[in-house]
């Protein structure tokens, strides 16, 4: 475990190269600039005129002032120290001086996605792999609530890994779910699937830092989405999506899924409030593991062998 725990080491050089949520959706829009940090820097977040989210970093070439401190000006981004304005793309399109537009003038326009009720941006200039999906269900179908939870003070990784972590899930959670006979590890994505005549889990770990769940109790379809990113090297922000399947325009069909939706979203909160003392509190290592943490071992060496990189200036 030592070469893990060495890869895994939180200050090892760059980020893991993942789809990483910004910011709820509905906070990001095209009249006000939104400021996050995020990857150890800072970048900005807004909606163009289409109403596509843009994810930028927020450092002005010209001087380095913060450019989530400036205004939505014609659909650009101005500076709010000089004026400068940059466009979606990331180039300079206007100096107010009347100076030439330097060819180095621009920020980097990170990939962006919307879905699940959260806007992502990936850490890289061109994405590996898709956005995050629940298992089994398109966004589409689903009535969704995405909800902010509290920073904990490690890497969004360690949290995944209660994914795959089915020791944890019946002595701390209480749940007795099993474990499967095996994972399914690609390059970018870990899968699996447990089944019983009263039961189904099919989980999904996608880039290092979203596990997502399609469960069926007592045959209820309930969906989850547990995501986080990294603020700097030691501490991370997180987000959760909730789901059920969507309902008619009957009044009693649209109280039903309001009502299956704050079941699920208490039911949400709940583990994460179980997880919280301990995740906050823990110094983590890969340690002394038994036959019982198999999968969670995969996934350690899944997330240590993962691409890394310092996000774009």
């Amino acid at each position: 475990m030592n070469e893990i725990n060495r890869l895994l080491d939180p200050d090892a050089i760059g980020f893991h190269q993942s789809w990483f949520p910004v910011a709820r959706a509905r906070k990001v829009n095209a009249e006000k600039v939104l400021g996050i940090d995020l990857l150890g820097t800072r970048v900005l977040a807004y909606r163009d005129a289409a109403g596509k989210p843009i994810v930028q970093s927020a450092w002005c070439p010209h001087l380095g002032a913060d450019l989530s401190q400036g205004e939505i000006v014609e659909g650009q981004i101005r500076c709010p120290y000089h004026h400068w304005r940059f466009d979606p793309a990331g180039m300079c399109a206007h100096i107010p001086t009347g100076d030439k537009i330097p060819p180095g003038a621009r920020i980097f326009t990170f990939p962006t996605a919307e879905a699940w009720g959260l806007v992502w941006a990936f850490n890289g200039r061109e994405p590996l792999f898709p956005p995050p999906a629940i298992p089994g269900i398109n966004e589409s179908d689903l009535a969704i609530e995405s909800r902010a939870r509290a920073d904990r003070p490690l890497p969004p990784w360690v949290s995944t890994s209660n994914g795959v972590d089915f020791q944890h899930l019946r002595t701390l959670h209480n749940l007795q779910t099993g474990a499967p006979e095996a994972i399914k590890v690609g390059d970018y994505a870990i899968e699996y699937r447990i089944e019983t005549e009263h039961y189904m889990q099919h989980g999904r770990i996608t880039g290092t830092n979203v596990f997502a769940q399609h469960l069926r109790r007592d045959g209820m379809d309930t969906f989850m989405l547990f995501c986080g990113a990294p603020i700097d090297r030691q501490r991370s922000r997180g987000f959760f999506v909730v789901g059920v399947h969507k309902g008619g325009d009957a009044a009693a069909e649209r109280h039903r899924v309001t009502a299956q939706l704050a079941g699920v979203r208490e039911f949400v909160e709940k583990l994460l409030a179980e997880d919280d003392p301990v995740l906050k509190t823990m110094r983590f290592k890969a340690g002394t593991l038994v036959a019982s943490d198999r999968h969670l071992a995969r996934f350690f060496k899944y997330v240590a062998e993962f691409p890394r990189a310092e996000p774009p200036a």
